[in-house]
């Protein structure tokens, strides 16, 4: 029976990805924060035909993310697939336990330590599917910000340099502010480090392991956007009534569990279940690098790995 552990596993993708994986047989870890929507999922993967077990963790704590990774060690003895799932957005600016901006936090040191804790683990023909967006495309990294600060950037509606005169724009005119979108660049930031993260990774793993991520649509039921303000909250709910612009929970959780099983691609950002070509700035192998050892050092492990 392949074993898959999914963070964020107690609600939309990742729990669909988890049932579909449950109707192929597998045993998946469920991760997530809240312990009954956790039992949900185990039930929902046993009556799908798999078996499964929920393990809980704050994942804005990189000591809960070690306790994590060290609960998984004692629950199964190798892992299939590892789905860095677990994500967050939105609009107030807020800090992890260990003073790192949250977006970075949670959506990108967590899983780069936790693919770090667990890789040994992974089998010889394993997948690392980690969860992205197409919002990388509004992102930018500011080394000298993560370095001393913490953060990816400057809070706003665009991360990207190119567009830095719009983001003053926005903040000068109040547009950011009552849009309830100043989050946004900084959640962009962190999804163009998924899929950096990605590029270095794939490069780093064995023959037959495989490395992707993939952009899993437009998905106000996915749950991600909970704790966006208001109005930016209604806005992103409201994207389900427009014909053609949102996709489905189902679609998202089909690209997880796709990706999770037999896909040869490694190293690739895929749009759902196909393959698609990231920005520019994703695909530059000297900032995959840089971002790579310094995440490393932000979190206390050694770069040389795995």
């Amino acid at each position: 029976m392949p074993t898959a552990l999914i963070t964020g596993a107690t609600s939309g993708i990742g729990r669909d990805g988890a049932v579909r994986l449950g109707e192929q047989g597998w045993h998946v870890l469920v991760h997530g924060r809240d312990e009954a929507a956790g039992a949900e999922t185990v039930a929902r993967v046993e009556d799908a035909g798999g078996t499964a077990a929920f393990h809980g963790a704050d994942f804005a704590d990189l000591d809960a993310v070690r306790a994590f990774a060290d609960t998984v060690r004692e629950a199964v003895d190798g892992l299939d697939a590892l789905c860095n799932n677990a994500g967050l957005a939105i609009n107030d600016y807020r800090e992890s336990e260990q003073g790192f901006e949250l977006h970075f936090a949670v959506n990108h040191l967590a899983g780069y330590l936790l693919t770090h804790e667990l890789v040994d683990l992974l089998a010889d023909d394993g997948r690392v599917v980690t969860t992205t967006s197409v919002a990388h495309r509004n992102g930018d990294l500011d080394f000298e910000e993560i370095r001393g600060n913490g953060r990816t950037g400057v809070p706003g509606i665009t991360g990207a340099k190119q567009l830095a005169p719009l983001r003053r724009l926005g903040q000068a005119t109040g547009v950011t502010e009552r849009t309830g979108l100043g989050g946004f660049a900084l959640y962009s930031n962190s999804k163009l480090c998924n899929v950096l993260f990605t590029t270095e990774l794939a490069r780093r793993v064995r023959d037959d392991q495989r490395v992707n991520c993939f952009h899993p649509g437009i998905i106000p039921g996915s749950g991600v956007g909970r704790d966006l303000a208001f109005p930016g909250s209604l806005v992103w709910e409201s994207l389900d009534l427009v014909p053609g612009v949102s996709d489905s929970v189902a679609d998202g959780g089909a690209a997880l569990a796709t990706l999770a099983g037999d896909v040869d691609a490694n190293g690739r950002y895929f749009n759902k279940e196909r393959p698609a070509r990231a920005s520019p700035s994703a695909r530059d192998e000297d900032t995959a690098t840089r971002l790579w050892a310094l995440s490393a050092d932000l979190v206390g492990v050694d770069a040389n790995w795995p």
